[in-house]
């Protein structure tokens, strides 16, 4: 058997597979933030749940991939400087090790992951070289397969996408400490934390919005903005479009960087695809040179969406225990 763990800044989601990855079950729980100890005890217990309840044996585990939000360190086996996990610093890789000895333990990032679990679940065989996977969700973020190789960087670190600036003279400040990052902007988050504070000042109306938070702006969710925004109100339209716009940028970076064959799209805001992707690919099929010199990729969403992380993770181990040079 294989463990896939995938830690996100509000849900920790732990998978069981068979080594050729077929009958994945899967365990949710949201992502516990009281101490930096609490996100590796939930994954303790979580996967300890599932091998009692499969009576599973430590010496049936081929191995545990544990993709995680970034940055990660992945001599030291944790993370540090994440922007929505809580903690700077957040000890993953030895305490797992501690509990599962002799277990071959795999770190990756979360996106990096994903893009793997785009490669073996759904990816076309002329897209696998050349991918992106892109998460809208809590935060963004992005892992790239570039000519054959899962791009990792010094640390594991690599398409760290969400933190590109897309606006260097913005007033808005990311969890991260820097200003106009994409996360800012597009992400759940962003999406949120924006409307709360135009709200007051908009010459836009909100009507719609303000009777769905009952008049209370600290009630402002991601999805009642994009419900709001289909009932026609102008004000959560306008951070809808800015959400829109601000993620052509991103895209144009990404594929100027990165070449891209195809683009995957996953992660909690594609809930609200709808009003999202159709107008990225418009963009990009009818006009994409204000935001990209390279030749255009495919704009897709992966069919797992919020799976697609900890699939990603099961992934990880079956590639490192095959020898596959995609992770070598």
């Amino acid at each position: 058997m294989i463990i896939g763990v995938d830690v996100g800044g509000s849900l920790i989601r732990v998978a069981m597979a068979t080594s050729n990855l077929d009958n994945i079950k899967i365990k949710i729980k949201p992502t516990p933030k009281q101490n930096e100890f609490s996100i590796i005890n939930s994954i303790i217990l979580l996967i300890t749940e599932f091998m009692v309840e499969n009576s599973i044996e430590n010496d049936q585990i081929l191995g545990i991939g544990l993709a995680t939000a970034g940055p990660i360190d992945q001599v030291k086996g944790h993370v540090f400087n994440n922007a929505n996990l809580g903690f700077k610093e957040i000890p993953l890789k030895i305490p797992l090790s501690e509990r599962f000895p002799g277990i071959p333990i795999f770190l990756i990032n979360d996106c990096n992951a994903s893009a793997l679990g785009v490669h073996f679940f759904e990816a076309s065989e002329d897209e696998k070289d050349n991918l992106a996977y892109i998460t809208l969700s809590t935060g963004i973020g992005g892992g790239v397969i570039c000519n054959g190789r899962l791009l990792l960087g010094k640390d594991g670190n690599a398409a760290e996408i969400g933190h590109g600036i897309v606006d260097p003279r913005s007033i808005f400040q990311c969890n991260c400490g820097a200003h106009g990052c994409w996360e800012v902007y597009s992400s759940g988050t962003g999406v949120k934390n924006r409307a709360i504070e135009e709200i007051e000042d908009t010459s836009l109306s909100s009507k719609i919005l303000m009777f769905m938070i009952d008049n209370d702006k600290s009630n402002i969710t991601p999805k009642k903005l994009f419900q709001a925004a289909r009932g026609g109100d102008k004000f959560s339209k306008s951070i809808v479009e800015q959400c829109v716009f601000y993620s052509k940028i991103g895209i144009g970076m990404v594929n100027n960087y990165y070449d891209c064959s195809s683009i995957y799209f996953g992660g909690a805001m594609m809930n609200d695809q709808d009003l999202i992707l159709p107008p990225l690919i418009q963009q990009f099929e009818n006009d994409p040179l204000p935001f990209t010199i390279n030749h255009p990729p495919k704009l897709k969403i992966t069919k797992y969406i919020t799976e697609i992380g900890v699939r990603g993770a099961l992934t990880l181990v079956k590639y490192k225990l095959e020898g596959n040079t995609i992770v070598s």
